[in-house]
């Protein structure tokens, strides 16, 4: 429903514009109440009752929820920006509690408030500003990085440990994922906290599309560490620094696509975009080490579809910065601000 009310002028010369008293009791304002205004980059002004956030709950029943149901609905939950999720089920036994500390563990800030015969309450005590977006984007990149360059390491050398290693890595990018995807949620759902976070909605998404991207880069670390366990045997030195050096060129495609996106370098996004037409290269080099070592074939197929991808993800996270700098540049022929 739209309401349209005129603009009224006090003999102070302040405006005045009445609120919709069906909108006002729905909500509960009445005299005296304080409403808080925000302003929109569009030129819009958010109007939002004070305390309306309060209710920012939900409850899941547990009965007859599968665990791995259970931890999708209660990380849809979180992700939709819900402070509270209360857990209730008729008795929840020392196991269905077990599993739901373990789902809020794998959430960040995510703390049990209470529990009962009946219920277990999990709180979201992270605030938007102790995790801001740009920091929390460089620690992705930054554990990502790492998982890349060990998984390779752990292929090459066919070290099952450091490869398991990388595998429970990837734990901790999808929670910092997660969280920017809460924090994304809450910006959808709530402008008042636009105000909280520093930016629009528009803004953060691209923070939200480089998150998504950086978390499928770390997913084909861990591919390229399952690889690792599958090889026959060792790869000879020819074949050994050619997976080195297409693992370095890929790295390198990501690195600056993140710093293009970190400092809005028009320039340098740009550049990462024009390696797009070597992956050619690679794909000759890898079927050559594949006839020659065919007993390799699954794990060096898997570790080329990993090297191609993780250079794509690159270059979309180039995209992604080419559309954020358009948001802070002057139009074309335009004056700086």
């Amino acid at each position: 429903m739209t309401y349209r009310r005129r603009v009224q002028v006090t003999g102070g010369g302040t405006f005045l514009v009445t609120l919709p008293k069906e909108w006002a009791d729905q909500v509960g304002v009445s005299q005296g109440s304080t409403m808080v205004l925000i302003p929109n980059d569009s030129g819009a002004m958010l109007l939002v009752p004070e305390g309306m956030r309060a209710g920012n709950r939900c409850t899941l029943a547990m009965t007859g929820r599968e665990p791995v149901h259970l931890q999708r609905d209660i990380i849809a939950r979180y992700i939709a920006g819900y402070d509270v999720i209360e857990v209730v089920g008729d008795r929840i036994r020392p196991e269905g509690r077990r599993v739901v500390r373990e789902i809020a563990q794998s959430l960040v800030g995510v703390e049990v408030l209470g529990e009962t015969l009946s219920s277990v309450v999990l709180h979201c005590v992270a605030s938007t500003r102790d995790f801001p977006a740009p920091l929390t984007i460089r620690r992705i990149f930054e554990i990502t990085a790492a998982m890349w360059d060990d998984a390779v390491a752990a292929f090459l050398a066919r070290d099952e440990e450091l490869a398991r290693d990388v595998v429970e890595r990837d734990g901790d990018v999808d929670r910092l994922v997660l969280l920017v995807s809460r924090q994304f949620g809450l910006l959808l759902r709530d402008l008042i906290v636009e105000e909280e976070v520093g930016m629009s909605r528009f803004q953060f998404l691209h923070y939200r599309t480089v998150a998504d991207q950086l978390e499928r880069v770390a997913d084909h670390a861990v591919k390229v560490s399952r690889a690792a366990r599958a090889l026959v045997q060792g790869l000879p030195s020819r074949s050994a620094g050619r997976v080195r050096e297409g693992s370095s060129v890929s790295r390198h495609i990501l690195q600056q696509a993140i710093q293009a996106f970190e400092e809005r370098d028009v320039a340098l996004a740009n550049h990462v975009l024009e390696e797009k037409e070597a992956k050619a290269s690679l794909s000759e080099w890898m079927q050559e080490a594949i006839r020659a070592q065919p007993q390799n074939a699954l794990p060096l197929t898997l570790l080329e579809d990993s090297l191609l991808r993780c250079r794509e993800h690159g270059f979309n996270i180039a995209e992604v910065a080419l559309d954020a700098a358009a948001g802070v540049l002057p139009p074309e022929g335009g004056p700086a601000s």
